[in-house]
This record gives C-alpha cells, structure tokens and sequence, in this order.
C-alpha cells in the first residue's frame, strides 16, 4: 500500500493525485493514475508538458494511456509521442460515446454489474476535458438505448442493446481483411516494401495496405487514423525510426490491434527501449523478411480469406 509522500499530481492529466513507480535507470517519471493509468514520461516530455497544455491536450493524452493500458501496455511518453498524439484529432463523438461502454465492461466482473460513472477513469476512455462532457456522451448512450444513470452519486449500468452494441464493435474489429504497413517511404525501402511486406502479407491471406498507395481527398492524418481502424492488424517497421512509425503502433495499440513488429537487422541496436520489449522480427534481406512476417502472421492469425 503506498503512504501520501509515494504520490503527486499526475503528470499528464494535472488533476489527480498519481502513486509513484520505482523508476530503477529510467531517465523519467513513472506514475500510476486513476485517470490515466499507468505510464512512463521522459524527462523531456515532463518539461514540456508542464508547460502551459490546455486541458483537451492533457485529455486526449489521458484517453490515449488509457486506451494502450486496456491493451494491456504501459506506455511511454517521449517528446515525439506528446507532439504526435496532441496534433491528431479527437475521436469522433461516437467513438468517445462507445468508449464509455468499453472501460465499463473492461472493469466488469460479470454482466449486469452497475458502474460509476464519476470514476476518473471514464473521463480518459471518452476523452473527455470536464464531467460536462462526460454527462453528454452518457445521455447520447441513453437516447439509444445502450446505457443509462441509475443514481445521483453516479451509478449506472449498461442496457441489453450495450452489450449487443459491444458485440458488433467487436465482430467489426474481427472481419477486416486489411494489414497496415506502416514504415519509412524512403525511396531504398520501396522493394523491401514490394517484395517483403506485401508479398508476406498476400500470401498469408490479406490485404496490404501501405498510405502513400491511398488515394483520398481527406487530412493526411485524418486518413491514417481512418485506415488503421479499418485494419485487422498493424505491420510496424522501424527501418529509419520515423516518429510516425512510433506514433501509428501506438495508436493501434491503444485500439486493441494486433502489431507485427520488424526491423532490419543493423538497426535494430537504435530501438527505442520501449519498442525492444516486444518480439521483433530482425529482418536481413528481402526474402528473410517476407518469409519469416508470413509465417508469424499465419501463426497468430491464422490465413486469411483472400
């Protein structure tokens, strides 16, 4: 049990009181949060966000540590990581409206237990910046019939069409046929791209999704969050250690997709630490990529439709 001096205000949300995680070597903060969860934060992002950060920065960031502890990652929080997830946009207003269902059932024992809606943790899962907001995205789950407020101090539970609704976000997440390839464009990859990610990807029965190869009339960013919730899966190279690459593995994290994560070989020693922790296929040559991605996409998966 931790005493009062184990904690201080939360580093990402700034309204609640944080326990402090025995950080070892890590050069940062490592908090437990009621709001937020559980996370790690640079020294370099803590200077940072102790800047002047509007609440629905500090909110979108909560929503997002959040939505990676329901996947079961803690994550870290670094410069790049802040900028990315500040610059992208809020979920849409059903998206945060179903997220209330989502925490609800993820902290459910059994079906039909009640909720409490007042707990902080609902105010990350709707990103939301005031209990104004949450309220209004609770009541839109009313008018359809999905959850509804029981008692004054915050009770509520979730009606049969909830978990129906659940069921379907569920099934949706399940059928996509599409693999996200999210990598550097940079011009000497565009054969490994060809001949390794697609090859491997076709073969095993899916999609290959790759953004540069979209045509959209859409913000770019817009467009990438569009296609990975459309996607069964993210393939994450760290070939060339683009912020987007960090950025775009987080975020389907953060929505419970499964990540195949690969690397080439003589660069694998450049890993972020946070990244090294998963089982990362060291790729040496085109064919070694394309052969050993098939096989552990088929491995946990399963072959695919196409």
């Amino acid at each position: 049990m931790s005493s009062d001096s184990d904690k201080d205000k939360c580093e990402v949300c700034s309204d609640q009181m944080a326990t402090f995680i025995p950080s070892g070597g890590f050069d940062g903060i490592h908090q437990n949060c009621p709001r937020c969860g559980e996370f790690k934060i640079s020294g370099t992002a803590c200077s940072l966000i102790r800047q002047p950060h509007g609440k629905d920065k500090r909110a979108k960031l909560s929503g997002w540590v959040r939505a990676q502890n329901r996947n079961g990652t803690v994550p870290l929080i670094t410069s790049e990581t802040l900028q990315k997830v500040s610059e992208s946009p809020l979920p849409s207003i059903v998206e945060r409206a179903y997220g209330i269902l989502i925490e609800a059932e993820a902290g459910m024992k059994g079906l039909g237990e009640s909720f409490n809606i007042l707990e902080p943790r609902f105010l990350a899962a709707s990103y939301s910046s005031n209990k104004q907001d949450l309220h209004f995205l609770l009541s839109m789950l009313k008018e359809q019939r999905l959850a509804e407020g029981k008692t004054l101090a915050g009770g509520c539970e979730i009606l049969p069409g909830g978990y129906m609704r659940l069921e379907e976000l569920k099934r949706k997440s399940s059928s996509s046929t599409k693999g996200f390839v999210a990598m550097s464009f940079q011009v000497d990859l565009n054969d490994v791209y060809s001949n390794g990610f697609q090859l491997a990807l076709v073969n095993s029965g899916y999609e290959p999704t790759r953004m540069d190869k979209v045509e959209h009339i859409n913000r770019i960013d817009d467009e990438i969050i569009n296609q990975i919730n459309t996607s069964k899966f993210v393939v994450a190279d760290f070939t060339g250690h683009r912020s987007g690459v960090y950025f775009e593995a987080g975020y389907a994290m953060g929505i419970g997709l499964p990540i195949f994560w690969t690397c080439r070989k003589d660069e694998m020693s450049d890993l972020h630490f946070d990244i090294r922790q998963f089982n990362c296929i060291d790729w040496d040559t085109t064919e070694d990529l394309a052969q050993r991605l098939q096989s552990r996409i088929e491995s946990i998966l399963g072959r695919g439709p196409r």
